[in-house]
């Protein structure tokens, strides 16, 4: 939206992660960084949601399992990495970011959209990650 860089308060970068998710409960792991994708799809894996936590159509369904049996499509950042390296920034100046360097991508899946954002640096909890 326009309004997210502008007036006296930029609306600031931040996003919530649920841990009752109504869609396929396998991809919400995506949104973790490679260690917590891993654990979250494991825990999936090994103790599903009951079928009554979600609805899916029959083809989103892998193999009959409602998580994403895929621990190695994990990238290396996740969201908190995106919030982190944006703070204090507007989601309109993340959102033009992601723009800029999935254009830049050209079209390549083989990464994470927060691995193609962030790059192969990955954020150290104790510094303020900027962008080039």
């Amino acid at each position: 939206a326009p309004t997210w860089g502008e007036g006296v308060a930029p609306f600031p970068v931040d996003y919530y992660i649920y841990s009752a998710f109504t869609e396929n409960p396998g991809n919400q792991c995506y949104v973790h960084d490679k260690a917590g994708c891993q654990a979250c799809i494991d825990k999936c894996m090994t103790d599903p949601l009951p079928d009554t936590a979600y609805w899916m159509p029959e083809e989103a369904f892998f193999s009959k399992l409602s998580c994403v049996p895929f621990p190695h499509e994990c990238g290396e950042h996740g969201i908190k990495d995106v919030v982190q390296a944006f703070a204090g920034r507007s989601a309109k100046d993340l959102w033009e970011e992601v723009e800029r360097r999935l254009g830049e991508a050209g079209g390549d899946t083989s990464r994470t959209v927060f691995d193609v954002l962030l790059g192969s640096r990955k954020v150290a909890a104790d510094t303020n990650f900027v962008l080039p």
